[in-house]
């Protein structure tokens, strides 16, 4: 499975009193302080070590454990195993179609999760980054745990988790990287458009690409275009020669010796997410191993703090 990080933002909000009126910005507060002297850093390190016992969520049959926390100065780091319990189940060796082990409703699958949390002084915004294992993530299950928790502990304030929105920090690595290839992608194209085989055969899903050397072809401007626009990225290019009704565009692009691929139909929903998979070493157990997804996160952590606290 790919290796991804996804990127959010955290913030304290102080709950207006249930009688005013009127639509206010929200209220957030400074993290390092949010109800005059209290640290959310300080927090979350207690959230944590909490999760390192107290390790399920009978409401939602969620399991999460906390491991390998690390702090280092305005952060803190580690892993949280998390999976889902309450349903029992038989697993079945697909090799021998024969039944290895059934599943009680307390057996929880777990996956490890890396996890970074940046907490600056005298902001009102924190960084949180999370891995992804192909389409497995912990952000919802995460903000479950912690709005449980904080909440309890303090009734007033609300903890609010919302994904990063990276835009100007894509442009800017656009910009000031080399863009290696663009990727036309149609998702679930039929086999047969391609093949030309028998009639009467299966038609078979998968994706299709059309990719474009970015050393032959002038893309900045028409991506540029496609920025300033908010066009929609099926008109950033015409490939008429192909007759492919693309869905997606995806650019390969090389900063500092370091492969970006950002999908272009995505930007304005937030969904991005930076693929590591071909960066961390992986062990055993076919996981990233915890050091050199560390090393990976942290590195990215200083890309965008740059952009955020220039």
């Amino acid at each position: 499975m790919r290796t991804f990080l996804s990127a959010y933002t955290i913030r304290i909000e102080k709950k207006r009193d249930k009688n005013h009126k009127g639509n206010h910005p929200p209220n957030y507060c400074r993290l390092n302080c949010f109800n005059g002297y209290d640290d959310l850093l300080n927090v979350i390190s207690s959230f944590l070590q909490q999760l390192t016992t107290n390790k399920r969520n009978d409401v939602y049959n969620i399991y999460m454990k906390a491991s390998q926390i690390q702090d280092d100065g305005r952060s803190i780091n580690g892993l949280i195993e998390s999976g889902i319990y309450g349903i029992s189940s038989k697993l079945r060796d697909v090799d021998t179609d024969s039944i290895t082990y059934k599943k009680k409703k307390s057996d929880a699958e777990v996956l490890p999760f890396y996890f970074l949390i940046y907490i600056p002084k005298d902001t009102n915004e924190g960084i949180m980054l999370l891995q992804r294992t192909g389409k497995y993530g912990i952000r919802t299950h995460f903000g479950t745990f912690l709005d449980k928790y904080f909440s309890e502990k303090f009734p007033g304030f609300a903890v609010e988790i919302n994904t990063l929105v990276q835009e100007e920090i894509i442009k800017k690595i656009l910009y000031g990287g080399t863009i290696k290839k663009l990727r036309c992608v149609k998702y679930q194209a039929p086999l047969d458009r391609v093949d030309g085989l028998d009639e009467g055969h299966e038609e078979i899903p998968y994706n299709m690409e059309i990719v474009l050397s970015g050393n032959k072809i002038p893309f900045m401007g028409k991506i540029q275009n496609f920025f300033n626009s908010k066009g929609s990225v099926k008109n950033l290019i015409e490939l008429r020669d192909f007759n492919f009704d693309y869905d997606t565009v995806k650019v390969d692009v090389d900063l500092d010796g370091s492969l970006r691929t950002f999908d272009l139909g995505c930007l304005h929903r937030g969904k991005i997410y930076y693929d590591i998979s071909d960066k961390v070493v992986i062990d055993s157990d076919d996981y990233p191993t915890f050091q050199s997804i560390q090393t990976i996160t942290k590195t990215y952590l200083k890309e965008v703090i740059n952009q955020i606290y220039p």
